[in-house]
C-alpha cells in the first residue's frame, strides 16, 4: 500500500481524527461567502474550515493566513495550511507549515501528516521517523502503522514491513486492505504460506477484491508448482474483476507457462489477449518515427530490463551489453531497478554501456518519450512478463524495430513487437506461423556469461561418496505434482542415491516440513535428502560440486540453472517438452550434442536417469570435458554469439530502411496523380 493519499483520504481538517472523505467531505456542500475581515480568531477558523470543506482552497488558505496574522503561532492554522499545501501537491510547503505547527503543539496527526508529505517526496527515513513519533504518541494509530509498513517496504526492510502491517491488522482486523498489505509484504519476504493466510482473510472480507485475488494467485504460485492450477484460477478471477491489471495478467501468463494443462496454442492465445487488454490502449499513442533511414550508419540499440544486477536472467543477456561492436552500435541500458536492488553487477553493466538511464520512476508515456528523444533504432525487451517488465511502453512502438529476447523470450503476443529471437528447437519452423512476432533464429536461444569467475570443476562426488547424488537448483514454482512424482521414482530406481534440493523456499520451516513430508509419504528416508536455502551466487555455484546429475523440472524447464550445472560439469536429465518454455533444456543439450540426456516421456525420464547414474565412468569422463565443450559452443562463445545477434540487427535495420525508401517512392508516385485528378 502506498502512502495515504492527500485530499479525500487525508485526515479531516476539522480535527475529528477521521478521514476527510468520511467526515466533512460527506456533508452536503453549502454556499460559502467570502471571509469577512475580522480579528476574531474563532470566526476566521470557522470560515476557513467551511471554505476547506467546500474545496475552495485559495480562499481557505487566505482565511488561515488571516488567523496567523492575529496569532502567528496558532498550531492548528499552521497544520491546516500544511494540509492545504498537500492538496495542491506542494509537498515542500506542506513540510514547512507542518514542522512549524509541530514545534508549537505537536499531535499524532501532525506527525502523521508530516510523514505523508515526506513520503510523497520519497524521504523515506524522514517519513519513518515521524510515523514512529505518531505511533509513540498514539500506539493504536493504524494508519501510521500501515504507512510505516509501506516505508519499510520501500527501504527494503522486509521483516520490519511485515511487523508494521501485522500491527495494523491487529488494530483493524476488519479492513480488507490491511490484510492484503500484509500478504504482499509476506510474498516479498518469500513467506508464501503465511501470505496465503493473509489473502484468505482479505477475501473473507471481500470475496471479489481484485488485489487480494491477485495476491492469492501469486502466493500460491510461490509455494510450489503443485499449486499452479489454483494460482491460475485466482489470477483469472482477478482479471475478471479488473481487466486492466497488468501485473495480474503477467502473473497469469507466468503461471500458465508452468501448468501442464496448457499447450502452446493456449499459451499464445493468452498472450494475444494481454495485447488486446493492455497493448491496444497504448497503441493509439504510436507516432511516426523520425530515425534517419541510413542502412550503414552506427545504430542505437536500447535494452530494457529490471535485471541489470546479480540475477539469473542477466547472465543470459550479459554478453550483449559487455561484448558489442562499439564501432557499429551505441548501446543504451534502460534500467527498471530501484535503489534497493542495484548491486555491484549493476555498476558493471552501467560501465559497460554507452548510456545508463534509470526508468523506474518513469510512466509508460514518459518512458516512450525518452526512447523517442534518444532516437533508439532497435529496442530490445529483456523482461517480458517477469517482474519489472515494461511491455505497455513497447505497445506505443517508440522505436522503429522492437525485439523480445533472452530474459523471458517466450513471445509477448504483441502486435507492436516485431521480432522474437529464439532457435529452431524452441520454435520449430513448422510452428513459426503461430506467433505474432516474426520468429528469427540465433545459434542458440540462450547464451551464458557470468560477470563473476566460475570455480574450477570439482571431481565427480560419486567417486568418493560411493553413491550418486542428484540435484535440483530450480525455484519450486516450476516443480509440479508430476515432477515430484517423477523425481521420487528416480530415487527409488537408484538405490542409496541422494537428492540435493536448493531453493529459497526451503529457508522457511513450514515449506521444509511440507517438502520432507512429501518424500516421507513416498517412502524416501530424510537422510537421503539435503535441503539448502538461498545463498549468495558463489555459494550457489559451489553447490554443484556436491552433485553428480541434475534433474530438470517440467513443463517449464530450467534455463540458467541448466546452463550453470553444465558449466560446472554436471549433466542434466530433461524432458523433451512440447511448449517453448518446456524446450529450454532441450535447446541447451542440443547445442552441446547431448541429446542422449533427453527423455521423451516422464516414464523414460526415470529410466534415463537410472541408466546414466549406473555409468559412473561415463559421468567422470563427461564431467572432465563438459566445461570445455560448453565454452566452445554457441552457449559460451561470446564473440561468435554477439556477432550473430548483431548481424540480425543489421538485417532488420536494412529492411526497415528499404521500407522507408519504398514508402517515399510510392508517395512520390501518387502525388502527381492526385494533382492531375
Amino acid at each position: 500500500m502506498q502512502a495515504t493519499a492527500v485530499g479525500r483520504n487525508q485526515l479531516c481538517p476539522c480535527g475529528s481524527q477521521r478521514k476527510f472523505k468520511h467526515c466533512c467531505a460527506s456533508k452536503p456542500k453549502q454556499a460559502v461567502s467570502e471571509p469577512v475581515p475580522s480579528t476574531d480568531v474563532d470566526v476566521l477558523l470557522a470560515a476557513a474550515s467551511a471554505l476547506h470543506r467546500a474545496e475552495r482552497l485559495p480562499q481557505a488558505i487566505a482565511a488561515y493566513k488571516l488567523v496567523l496574522q492575529q496569532q502567528p503561532e496558532h498550531a492548528h492554522a499552521l497544520h491546516m495550511l500544511g494540509m492545504l499545501a498537500q492538496l495542491q501537491d506542494d509537498q515542500m510547503a506542506a513540510v514547512e507549515w507542518i514542522k512549524r505547527a509541530i514545534a508549537i503543539e505537536p499531535t499524532p496527526e501532525m506527525h502523521y501528516n508530516l510523514a505523508v508529505a515526506l513520503q510523497a517526496q520519497k524521504d523515506w527515513k524522514g517519513a519513518a521517523l515521524h510515523y514512529n513519533t505518531a505511533i509513540a504518541l498514539r500506539p493504536d494509530y493504524h494508519l501510521a502503522w500501515t504507512n510505516l509498513g509501506s516505508v519499510f517496504k520501500e527501504l527494503g526492510f522486509k521483516e520490519a514491513a511485515i511487523e508494521a502491517y501485522a500491527r495494523a491488522v491487529e488494530l483493524q482486523p476488519n479492513l480488507r486492505s490491511l490484510h492484503a498489505n500484509l500478504g504482499t509484504a509476506l510474498i516479498a519476504a518469500n513467506r508464501q504460506r503465511e501470505a496465503i493466510d493473509a489473502f484468505r482473510q482479505a477475501l473473507n472480507l471481500k470475496a471479489n477484491d481484485a488485489v487480494s485475488l491477485q495476491g492469492m494467485g501469486t502466493a500460491l504460485m510461490g509455494v510450489g508448482g503443485g499449486q499452479n492450477p489454483e494460482a491460475v484460477k485466482y489470477l483469472q478471477a482477478s482479471l475478471v474483476e479488473d481487466s486492466a491489471n497488468v501485473g495480474a495478467h503477467s502473473n497469469l501468463i507466468f503461471a500458465m507457462d508452468m501448468d501442464p494443462r496448457f499447450d502452446t496454442q493456449t499459451l499464445l492465445a493468452e498472450r494475444r489477449r494481454y495485447d488486446e487488454l493492455h497493448g491496444r490502449p497504448q497503441a493509439v499513442k504510436q507516432r511516426p518515427h523520425t530515425n534517419v533511414p541510413d542502412p550503414s550508419r552506427r545504430l542505437r540499440v536500447g535494452y530494457v530490463s529490471a535485471d541489470f544486477r546479480q540475477h539469473s536472467a542477466a547472465k543470459v543477456f550479459a554478453v550483449m551489453l559487455t561484448g558489442y561492436d562499439r564501432t557499429q552500435f551505441e548501446v543504451f541500458a534502460y534500467s527498471q531497478l530501484d535503489f534497493k536492488t542495484k548491486d555491484a553487477e549493476s555498476y558493471h553493466f552501467a560501465q559497460a554501456v554507452d548510456h545508463w538511464i534509470d526508468i523506474a520512476e518513469l510512466g509508460d508515456d514518459q518512458f516512450a518519450d525518452r526512447v523517442r528523444s534518444d532516437q533508439i533504432d532497435i529496442l530490445v525487451d529483456l523482461s517480458a512478463f517477469t517482474s519489472g517488465g515494461r511491455l505497455p511502453t513497447f505497445a506505443q512502438k517508440p522505436a522503429p524495430i522492437q525485439i523480445t529476447a533472452w530474459g523471458y523470450a517466450a513471445s509477448t503476443g504483441m502486435k507492436a513487437m516485431d521480432v522474437l529471437f529464439v532457435d529452431p528447437i524452441l520454435v520449430p519452423p513448422e510452428e513459426k506461423h503461430w506467433y505474432v512476432e516474426e520468429v528469427r533464429y540465433l545459434p542458440s536461444a540462450v547464451h551464458y556469461q557470468s560477470l563473476s569467475p566460475f570455480p574450477p570443476v570439482a571431481p565427480l562426488p560419486a567417486l568418493t561418496n560411493g553413491h550418486i547424488t542428484f540435484g535440483s537448483m530450480n525455484r519450486l514454482c516450476k516443480v509440479t505434482e508430476d515432477v515430484w512424482a517423477t523425481w521420487i521414482e528416480v530415487l527409488k530406481a537408484v538405490p542409496n542415491s541422494r537428492f540435493i534440493i536448493k531453493a529459497g523456499e526451503t529457508d522457511h520451516p513450514e515449506d521444509r516440513a511440507a517438502l520432507l513430508a512429501r518424500f516421507e509419504r513416498a517412502g524416501i528416508d530424510h537422510g537421503r535428502l539435503t535441503l539448502i536455502g538461498a545463498t549468495d551466487w558463489a555459494n550457489h555455484i559451489a553447490t554443484f560440486a556436491q552433485m553428480d546429475i541434475c534433474l530438470d523440472p517440467f513443463p517449464h524447464g530450467g534455463g540458467v540453472s541448466s546452463l550453470e550445472a553444465i558449466k560446472s560439469g554436471v549433466p542434466v536429465v530433461s524432458l523433451a517438452g512440447h511448449t517453448l518454455v518446456g524446450r529450454i533444456a532441450r535447446s541447451i543439450l542440443t547445442s552441446l550434442d547431448l541429446q542422449d540426456w533427453l527423455a521423451p516421456t516422464p516414464e523414460s525420464y526415470v529410466d534415463l536417469a537410472a541408466r546414466k547414474a549406473a555409468d559412473v565412468a561415463g559421468l567422470k569422463q563427461l564431467r572432465e570435458t563438459l566445461r570445455e565443450r560448453f565454452d566452445n559452443s554457441a552457449l559460451g562463445d561470446n564473440k561468435a554469439y554477439v556477432a550473430a545477434a548483431e548481424a540480425q540487427y543489421r538485417q532488420l535495420w536494412h529492411r526497415w530502411c528499404e521500407q522507408q525508401q519504398s514508402g517515399q517512392l510510392q508517395q512520390a508516385a501518387v502525388t502527381p496523380h492526385l494533382l492531375a485528378a
